[in-house]
């Protein structure tokens, strides 16, 4: 039996109620530290909701896909655990290397990939996992992006069917019943590291679902915006040889927060904004890919206006080695 859309919204605004009292008594909170873009403690882990959406589309269209709904509740719960606890960095990368297996599995990958590939597909993926996690710092960032991600997607699959657009559809019902709690000046929830994990790793799984689909690496400008700000950044750091396992904020999304104190939802809304921006002109208008020559001058002129923008900020507020 297909739900209906009202009903799953409506289910999953329950569920969503339901988790914020047992994490209200249990203590699933966010505690804002010297670190944090936030000054009150939070209700952590809200985006539980991402990975109940697909359990609701598996459960709804005959148990479909079913190694990455597996790979996805591995990942989920090895998360949420990380929202409660404090879990060693080799557990959850074995749970993350383990998952996306699943999903390589599940899209044929071993079968179509020549070997000497996975070592490459793994980084890339792992990255994209680990560079979305750390850009989950304000309110509404993870749930914008998110949207303008997969409501493209959904503009995509018009004149490109490659993808399930149930699954796409169940997906933006639970960010739109999470920005209900989050997309406000002070948010009743944050995602969590479940939230920006899971979501994380269902981009992956589409991205490369596509990838295999149109063999056109262009495709990876639909994480542009999140893309400049955490490798940019990350290179940075690794140019100061600073540890990168450690929280910071350095980001520019948070150096706008924190030094130029601006509205959190005023900033997702520009990052979102700015990539549906870029999937609008590149892929959705067009109906077609941008040629190389031009993605490559799009990544070029997108780190270039980064760093204009970021260079004078940070030397201004001295933002590294704080």
């Amino acid at each position: 039996m297909i739900l209906s859309h009202t009903i799953v919204f409506l289910a999953l605004l329950l569920i969503g109620l339901v988790y914020h009292r047992m994490a209200l008594r249990f203590g699933i909170v966010d505690k804002p530290n010297q670190r944090s873009s936030h000054r009150e403690t939070t209700i952590r882990g809200g985006g539980i909701l991402f990975p109940v959406a697909v359990l609701f589309w598996w459960m709804t269209y005959d148990f479909l896909h079913t190694w990455m709904v597996l790979g996805l509740i591995w990942i989920s719960v090895i998360s949420l655990l990380d929202d409660m606890y404090v879990l060693s960095r080799k557990l959850r990368f074995a749970v993350q290397f383990l998952a996306l297996s699943m999903a390589f599995y599940d899209l044929g990958v071993f079968e179509q990939e020549s070997w000497w590939t996975l070592p490459f597909l793994y980084f890339i993926a792992l990255g994209i996992i680990n560079a979305i996690n750390f850009m989950d710092g304000i309110n509404g960032i993870t749930g914008i992006y998110g949207m303008v991600f997969f409501g493209s997607l959904l503009a995509i699959n018009q004149f490109m069917p490659i993808f399930s657009e149930s699954l796409i559809r169940y997906i933006i019902l639970s960010i739109l019943v999470f920005l209900i709690f989050n997309f406000r000046k002070r948010a009743l929830m944050f995602a969590g590291d479940i939230g920006s994990i899971s979501i994380a790793y269902l981009m992956i799984y589409f991205l490369l679902q596509w990838y295999l689909a149109s063999d056109n690496w262009t495709i990876i400008l639909f994480l542009v915006v999140y893309g400049m700000d955490s490798f940019l950044t990350l290179g940075h750091r690794l140019l100061l040889k600073e540890n990168i396992g450690l929280p910071h904020r350095t980001h520019l999304y948070q150096i706008i927060a924190n030094q130029l104190k601006k509205d959190h939802v005023l900033i997702s809304l520009i990052y979102g904004v700015l990539q549906l921006g870029v999937n609008l002109i590149l892929f959705i208008l067009p109906q077609s890919y941008p040629h190389p020559l031009i993605a490559a001058l799009v990544l070029i002129a997108s780190a270039g206006l980064y760093l204009a923008f970021k260079i004078p900020l940070v030397k201004k507020y001295k933002v590294y080695g704080s």
